[in-house]
């Protein structure tokens, strides 16, 4: 057995002088490495995470040639990724496997479009001409072929066919783990001698002149710094490249580095024996049935941060589910607590056109070709970057890359063999007959065990089995919904450089990969590394910490709950609301707040403590307090955070703005199954009751006059107010209605309104209910950039008691003395002596005029919108 130790590997560094250092353990820095070692060169590679910890990891686990590409006319790039498809299953059998995908094709108007991909795989059959020169039969992969739709009923039940006219059939290849794949590469180099380090963090380059000759490498784990020497350097960081390139040159690369962010989501399945390819106007989706669940993929946006502060939001994963929903032709929807486990990465695309900017740029149709810079021209000599291309063609990049280095060297390139060496493990000719043969040399391990360990290890399953059979306790799995033992965790640490709790659920295992494995699990492994690397308790506890963000964060949702809302219901309530909601989206976080003024507050430090989804449960009030805890300094604190509601108040104002179901458990079925879309927002200065100028935000409406006297007055029946919030109202409204006098105001109206006027009552909808299910404003939409102002003047109260009725079913603008006004900017001041004249924000007094109202457009991401899209 050959073991794979750090402090071995660091010891060699300050004795050795090195033909190569390559910077990155993707997948693209391991091929090149593998290549080089394999022909006869002296080999570093220094990674700062873990291997396969950013990009490689983030895929969609496929092997393929990239059928959109042919779409794309580039001819080259697809015949170079179905040759290396081939490669790939015959170096790595036991890893990569064959996956039949099925391509929907509608009918109707879309013959063009059915055309065009028959004929497209036709010529993707031509292409990979050579794709069954294996050595396993099992393995080779037919010509496409049509299928007929009873035989996908049959075999894909929830698949509904009458969505489409045809669909074709035709195979690609998918790894069983990108993360495996790429260990098994590396351990290839390191048997051949390379010197590889993971944690390890270049700092600076050393020169001689304008020459590169080595490396100061940083060990992230204990601090200690290192010269390494070396001919020539390989830039293989990835979405990095360019800040290794600025730290090389001292200037950015006359090149960009574009980055473009995917996403991955992994669900419960949504078919078994099929993946299906979904084809969309400018961009398209897999499903693909990975280890017994669905894996969903990929999005395609451009990405302006930090690479290292690449995650999933809450807004993306959502609006992802969203696409897969409309596009996935079947009758399976995904809710948000289906959703297993996430991931998001980045790729990196070179920039082809110095004049387009990050907007113009559409990182879905651009080329995933490789490219490779010498920076001698830069007074790098010595130093290459490859950048680009993808997980398939990474085998054959590393090839060129090695070529050009021993062109730096000034040696003739030797043959490269990468494409005909199997990698650590692949030493197999017919994959069945293998597992077949090892589950009868181990008996006393189930079979479904052994076969799993094939996949993982292939040939050096034995090594595995030799640990297991040490200890009972390491031939026992690691939790029941995983196939996974204990041997792997010791062997992963001492075998396989596992330094940290998440290499080993997330890279040298799937056990993480599949979701949480629960509290007991990841105790057991933690235990077992702890054990092998002689760590305390307190590492143990900062291990499991660290991972625990990969599952809880997931969710990243916190829900703020009124419990006095309805009556005190909401609060009875609340364990059944709790157990549903977890149900349909998973695990939350929960505060209840205890006095007004608390919403704001726990929506507020909830998103400066990292959570992106804020759910208001309670009434109108709540809701408009948790809006504005979304803000600070008049800013979004997370302008990818998303807002939601479960309306659990008396009058539900906002919520029939939104033909939001009244029940709980529809508002939570739709909770879980809506899209993401921008709210405008109503921004208000005024005066609170202590004299200052204050400025806070609405949802729904503003407004000022009767309407305010009206909340003072129901508030006042505060005890009333908690068990019938409507006998509450009417008492109040009756109250304010006796003793209120019209106000004179002045009333200014962005450009088309300045006069003083005696008012009974201005609104300022944003929304179109208030006061309980007045439809004060039935044309009012929430997401036009617009206010309609409703100005109801100073009509005598009987005039108004006698339109009551009126003004609930929204007929009232009728009335010859109202006037509506479209506006985005309202100011209002008091005139003529005319005192106090209180605020109402949505069923709220915060204070009174003066005050200024400003739409605020397309504010904040609401998860709140019907199935129907039917917001008016």
């Amino acid at each position: 057995m050959t073991t794979f130790a750090r402090s071995n590997m660091w010891e060699r560094l300050g004795s050795e002088e090195f033909d190569l250092i390559v910077i990155g353990g993707g997948i693209v820095g391991v091929c090149v490495a593998r290549d080089a070692v394999l022909r006869g060169l002296k080999v570093a590679l220094f990674e700062r995470r873990d291997f396969a910890s950013a990009t490689s990891g983030a895929s969609s686990k496929l092997i393929h040639g990239g059928l959109r590409y042919l779409m794309n006319l580039e001819i080259g790039l697809v015949r170079e990724s179905l040759r290396e498809r081939r490669i790939w299953s015959q170096i790595a059998p036991h890893t990569v496997h064959s996956l039949p995908f099925l391509l929907p094709l509608g009918g109707g108007k879309k013959f063009r479009e059915r055309l065009l991909y028959s004929l497209g795989l036709r010529a993707y059959d031509w292409l990979s001409y050579d794709r069954n020169k294996l050595t396993d039969p099992e393995k080779f992969i037919p010509a496409h072929k049509k299928i007929s739709l009873n035989q996908i009923s049959e075999e894909e039940p929830t698949l509904n066919t009458e969505n489409f006219k045809e669909a074709l059939l035709f195979h690609d290849y998918q790894m069983f783990s990108p993360e495996r794949l790429s260990w098994a590469c590396l351990k290839q180099a390191m048997m051949r001698g390379a010197v590889v380090l993971n944690y390890a963090e270049v700092v600076e380059f050393l020169r001689d002149g304008n020459k590169i000759n080595g490396v100061i490498v940083k060990n992230l784990e204990d601090g200690v710094e290192i010269q390494v020497k070396g001919k020539v350097v390989v830039n293989a960081t990835g979405p990095w490249a360019d800040q290794l390139i600025a730290l090389a040159t001292g200037k950015e690369p006359e090149r960009k580095i574009i980055r473009s962010k995917g996403i991955h989501v992994l669900t419960k399945p949504l078919t078994h024996k099929y993946a299906i390819a979904v084809p969309g106007k400018g961009t398209h989706f897999f499903v693909l049935p990975w280890l017994g669940y669905s894996l969903l993929g990929t999005t395609d946006t451009v990405y302006q941060g930090s690479p290292d502060d690449v995650h999933v939001s809450e807004k993306e994963l959502v609006e992802f589910l969203s696409v897969v929903n409309n596009g996935f032709p079947g009758n399976a929807k995904v809710k948000r607590g289906d959703v297993v486990f996430f991931y998001g990465g980045l790729r990196p695309i070179v920039e082809k056109d110095p004049t387009e900017t990050d907007e113009e740029f559409n990182s879905y149709n651009a080329s995933r070709s490789a490219e490779i810079f010498d920076h001698e021209q830069d007074g790098c000599l010595g130093l290459i970057t490859a950048v680009g291309g993808k997980w398939t063609t990474s085998r054959h990049l590393a090839e060129r890359v090695v070529d050009k280095v021993f062109e730096k060297l000034g040696h003739t390139a030797p043959q490269c063999t990468t494409d005909t060496t199997p990698v650590v493990g692949g030493e197999i000719e017919r994959l069945s007959e293998f597992i077949e043969s090892k589950i009868e040399q181990y008996p006393d391990f189930p079979p479904e065990v052994v076969k799993n360990l094939v996949y993982y290890y292939g040939t050096e399953i034995d090594e595995v089995i030799a640990l297991a059979k040490q200890d009972p306790i390491l031939a026992e799995p690691i939790c029941d919904s995983r196939k996974e033992i204990g041997a792997q965790i010791v062997y992963a640490v001492r075998n396989e450089m596992a330094v940290h709790l998440s290499d080993v659920l997330f890279r040298r295992t799937n056990i993480g990969n599949l979701g949480e494995p629960g509290e007991s699990a990841i105790r057991k492994i933690t235990d077992l590394m702890s054990h092998e690397l002689a760590r305390d308790d307190n590492w143990k506890e900062r291990e499991r910490k660290a991972v625990k963000i990969k599952f809880v964060s997931w969710a990243r949702t916190y829900v703020v709950v009124n419990p006095r809302a309805w009556g005190n219901m909401t609060g009875k309530l609340w364990p059944d609301i709790e157990k549903k909601l977890h149900q349909a989206i998973g695990p939350v976080k929960v505060s209840f707040t205890e006095k007004p003024g608390d919403g704001i507050e726990l929506a507020r430090r909830a998103l400066l403590d990292g959570y992106e989804q804020i759910i208001a449960v309670g009434g109108d009030g709540t809701i408009n307090e948790v809006v504005n805890g979304f803000f600070m300094d008049e800013r979004l604190i997370n302008p990818e955070s998303v807002f939601a509601i479960i309306s659990t108040g008396t009058g539900r104002d906002f919520a029939k703005t939104l033909k939001w179901p009244q029940e709980i458990d529809e508002q939570i079925e739709h909770l879980a199954n809506t899209s993401v879309f921008p709210l405008d927002l109503g921004k208000l200065r005024f005066l609170n009751f202590n004299g200052e100028e204050t400025t806070r935000y609405f949802v729904n409406i503003a407004s000022f006059g009767l309407s305010g006297a009206t909340d003072r007055a129901v508030n006042s029946y505060l005890r009333l107010k908690q068990y019938n919030g409507k006998v509450a109202f009417f008492l109040g409204m009756l109250q304010a209605l006796l003793t209120y006098k019209n106000k004179p105001v002045r009333l200014k109206i962005d450009n088309q309104f300045d006069d003083v006027l005696e008012i009974k009552t201005v609104a300022v909808c944003n929304g179109q209910y208030f006061g309980s299910g007045m439809h004060i404003s039935p044309n009012s939409q929430i997401n036009d950039g617009w206010f309609d102002v409703i100005v109801i003047p100073g009509i005598t109260t009987l005039e108004l008691l006698m339109n009551v009725s009126k003004v609930y079913s929204g007929t009232h603008l009728n009335h010859p003395k109202i006037r509506v006004f479209r506006a985005q900017k309202v100011m209002a001041y008091p005139a003529h002596k005319a005192g106090e004249v209180l605020l109402d924000v949505d069923g709220e007094v915060p204070g009174y005029l003066p005050a200024t109202f400003e739409i605020v457009p397309q504010a904040i991401n609401v998860r709140i919108q019907p199935p129907s899209d039917e917001l008016d």
